[in-house]
């Protein structure tokens, strides 16, 4: 019998994680898993529309809605397993003030495609225990079932789904706490701090000084907590409030490495004695606490939105610790999934790519191209360029690709990590390139809807 856990969090920068490079926030769990599985340094988040996703998570789609003109509801890997006699389990949790977010009631359609769904409700709150929020109770309520889970004799997918770091990302105290003495003890520089996500000043090389006492430090993270509950408020932030809204962030994502380390301390037990494959992923990256990084009018797009983490740990084969450059999206879950129980599925729209097989090595799999949009803009992510334009007005008649107001951003890969040179005037034949393709490829749509 095979087990399939999938962990995945909603909102989870890499760039947050040791493993992807940080230098101070620690994630000895998630470090600890890179160590025993391949993890994936180019994984990037393509669809981040608020209005229409494609889901690829769930439908394999590889193309963004935002690139068609019209488009028909998908189909749900998880009813191909369920044909195959595999059961299916989601394990999701819930802010117990807010209930179900935005974001879940979209996906609820292919949440019921699973056989069994259990929702676990916490609260975030500066004054709770850590064992009442909402991370803390879906990882206890999946170590809880874990023996019920590996005793059963059936073929399993097991998906727990986090939100990961909320939109108002307010731990316990001990953890929104918790890296105050790297601003106190000023033994990491501001600069060093934003080592691994600079800021406006960072980049133009005006550091600012911490020169706040340690009182006042302890009234400043009152008041970003206070600011939490009031997100309006965030444009307004200034530099140090902002590097402490950072470091309560921070707090947030070691929260949740510690409450996931508990659940795969308890997987790798059974991993000699049962055929595991364990994949931990996001959907999408950080939120504007983490920003402004730098001038732009498309930011939801950048590195620190859409770089997000993807690791796959098999327990058949040798803990390898190795990590992979290949270009991957989140559609080629469902692809990969598939293959680890060889489904051959009946609906074939599947694009994303076969994971199992690359790392196998069986076969020659061309590196893609990475199709990227949220509700402002499009891009297109090779190895070697990151590609955005602002979306243009589109008529039931005509689609009109240009106007003089039109911006566009192009970065070179991998050298400019944080998408900060942007180099399009300079790379005029590699803008028309780009700008070629995305029209064509809408203009294929269009034609082929209107037929």
């Amino acid at each position: 019998m095979k087990k399939a856990f999938v962990v995945s969090f909603e909102h989870l920068p890499a760039c947050m994680l040791g493993c992807y490079g940080h230098q101070w926030i620690e994630t000895p769990n998630f470090d600890r898993l890179a160590s025993l599985s391949v993890l994936f340094d180019q994984h990037f988040a393509n669809d981040l529309s608020l209005t229409e996703n494609s889901f690829p998570w769930w439908t394999g789609q590889t193309l963004p809605y935002a690139y068609q003109s019209g488009h028909q509801q998908t189909h749900c890997f998880v009813t191909e397993l369920k044909k195959q006699g595999i059961d299916t389990s989601l394990l999701l949790e819930a802010d117990s003030d807010s209930g179900r977010n935005a974001a879940q009631r979209s996906q609820e359609p292919y949440f019921s495609r699973f056989d069994q769904v259990h929702t676990l409700t916490g609260t975030n709150a500066y004054q709770l225990s850590e064992i009442e929020t909402p991370v803390a109770k879906l990882m206890q309520a999946a170590v809880e079932r874990l023996p019920g889970w590996m005793e059963d004799s059936r073929d399993q997918l097991i998906w727990i789904r986090s939100e990961g770091v909320p939109a108002l990302p307010l731990a316990p105290e001990f953890f929104a706490t918790l890296y105050l003495d790297e601003v106190l003890d000023q033994d990491v520089s501001e600069e060093d701090l934003e080592e691994t996500l600079p800021d406006i000043d960072t980049l133009s090389d005006e550091v600012t000084e911490t020169e706040l006492e340690e009182e006042d430090w302890q009234e400043l993270v009152s008041a970003v907590a206070e600011l939490f509950i009031s997100p309006e408020e965030w444009s307004e932030l200034d530099e140090q409030e902002r590097q402490m809204a950072r470091v309560v962030y921070a707090g947030y994502v070691t929260m949740l490495d510690q409450w996931f380390g508990r659940f795969l301390d308890r997987l790798l037990e059974y991993a000699e004695s049962h055929s595991i494959l364990l994949i931990v992923t996001a959907a999408g990256g950080g939120n504007t606490l983490l920003g402004p990084l730098r001038k732009s009018d498309m930011g939801g797009l950048l590195e620190e939105s859409t770089h997000v983490p993807l690791m796959m740990f098999r327990s058949e084969t040798e803990p390898s610790g190795s990590r992979r450059q290949f270009l991957t999206q989140p559609a080629d879950l469902p692809v990969t999934l598939l293959s680890w129980w060889k489904v051959n599925p009946e609906n074939q729209s599947y694009q994303g790519t076969d994971l199992l097989s690359l790392l196998e090595g069986d076969q020659e799999i061309q590196e893609p191209q990475i199709f990227a949009a949220d509700d402002d803009t499009l891009a297109i992510r090779t190895a070697d360029y990151y590609y955005l334009e602002s979306k243009v007005s589109q008529t039931s008649d005509e689609l009109e690709y240009r106007d003089d107001s039109q911006k566009r951003e192009l970065y070179r890969k991998p050298v400019d990590r944080w998408d900060v040179a942007d180099v399009h005037q300079q790379s005029p034949e590699v803008i028309a390139e780009f700008s070629s393709q995305i029209r064509n490829l809408k203009q294929k749509n269009h034609d082929h809807n209107l037929s």
